[in-house]
């Protein structure tokens, strides 16, 4: 295994999961699709030269991103409100005066906040749904450089790029080397500090940290934002690096992830009439580390309609309304993240449920 930056062989294995699904956003139309969804294992592995985590398993050619995809957060207010921080950001830095280019636009959430704006903003993504003259659905290349934009968005797409300096750097030559690049993705720092294996998956096959995405640029502003979850960076596409060197004081991580997941078991030891809260990337990690079988946790609840009445792949749990939380006779509800915690302990009115967080 090699070094997605350096290319180099300098790697050492952090941390195992085994027999995962491929995509931790797709949903699935019945119990047995679910189940017979593809599997792998991920080798959460570093590269000691530079401190960068990666996962040395994935193989971009058997991803494929369809209809059923479903990442959407925008249903939450909570996350309504990050999104209008990241606007204060972008303003705040005079970078929606001009033209903007969103790369990996999902479903044009946070594009259709943009141009209510009064921004002048286009879209490419393959996963687009419906038709807007504003939104390509396509995979980005150097064959879009004549959408050359004074700012570049990518939200929660580079940690899915294998080789993530090729492809800023491809963004920068398209661009011609002009303009800045907002980047968002989940920061390894907060994964490590929480034991989150719940936010390791097959799907990220990139785990950075402020260090490592600022080996990307020599002009680069990194923060944390989303209660320190992820990080925003602003990066001068005039100053994108053209290969990284090895670093005498690269990062190195002792992970507890192991005794994390054992944790995770006894608290549902003796348990019965569980849900947990949460259809995305970490619910769908939870389960298929820990109720494999569908017999621990009984369903799954989510505000995104897209997703209810529908399975999670891999273990074939239902997803269902939050109004349905009476019929299924739940005691208890994880939450999956908890930045979301207060958001639905208001929307559960039954007092007598106990409403728990990771």
């Amino acid at each position: 295994m090699k070094s997605p930056l350096t290319g180099k062989s300098n790697v050492e294995l952090l941390y195992k999961q085994n027999s995962v699904p491929l995509f931790q956003n797709k949903v699935y139309h019945s119990f047995d699709d679910a189940v017979a969804s593809p599997i792998s294992d991920v080798l959460l592995s570093q590269c000691k030269d530079t401190g960068f985590v990666f996962n040395s398993n994935f193989d971009i050619d058997r991803l494929n991103y369809d209809s059923n995809y479903q990442n959407e957060q925008s249903n939450s207010s909570f996350f309504q409100e990050h999104l209008n921080s990241i606007i204060k950001l972008l303003e705040s830095n005079s970078l929606t005066e001009g033209k903007v280019l969103e790369v990996g636009c999902g479903k044009g959430y946070f594009m259709d906040m943009l141009i209510e704006k009064g921004v002048d903003v286009t879209g490419i993504d393959p996963t687009f749904e419906g038709e807007s003259e504003k939104v390509i659905k396509d995979y980005y290349s150097e064959k879009y450089s004549y959408l050359e934009a004074d700012l570049i968005i990518l939200r929660h797409t580079l940690e899915h790029i294998p080789k993530p300096l090729d492809f800023v750097q491809m963004i920068a030559k398209s661009n011609n080397y002009k303009g800045w690049i907002y980047i968002e993705i989940p920061t390894f720092e907060w994964i490590v500090e929480n034991n989150a294996i719940e936010d390791i998956f097959y799907e990220h096959c990139n785990y950075f940290t402020t260090k490592t995405i600022g080996l990307f640029f020599d002009n680069v502003k990194v923060e944390y934002s989303f209660n320190g979850q992820y990080l925003s960076i602003l990066g001068d596409l005039s100053s994108v690096k053209k290969s990284i060197e090895k670093k005498d004081n690269a990062e190195r991580f002792n992970l507890e992830f192991y005794e994390k997941q054992k944790g995770y078991e006894r608290m549902l030891e003796g348990e019965q009439n569980i849900a947990i809260w949460g259809a995305g990337a970490k619910g769908s990690m939870f389960l298929n580390l820990l109720d494999k079988n569908c017999k621990k946790i009984k369903c799954v609840i989510d505000i995104n309609t897209k997703k209810q009445n529908k399975f999670i792949g891999g273990t074939g749990h239902e997803i269902i309304a939050p109004e349905k939380i009476e019929d299924y006779k739940i005691d208890k509800v994880i939450v999956m993240n908890k930045n979301y915690y207060k958001e639905i302990k208001r929307s559960i009115a039954n007092p007598k449920i106990n409403i728990v967080t990771l």
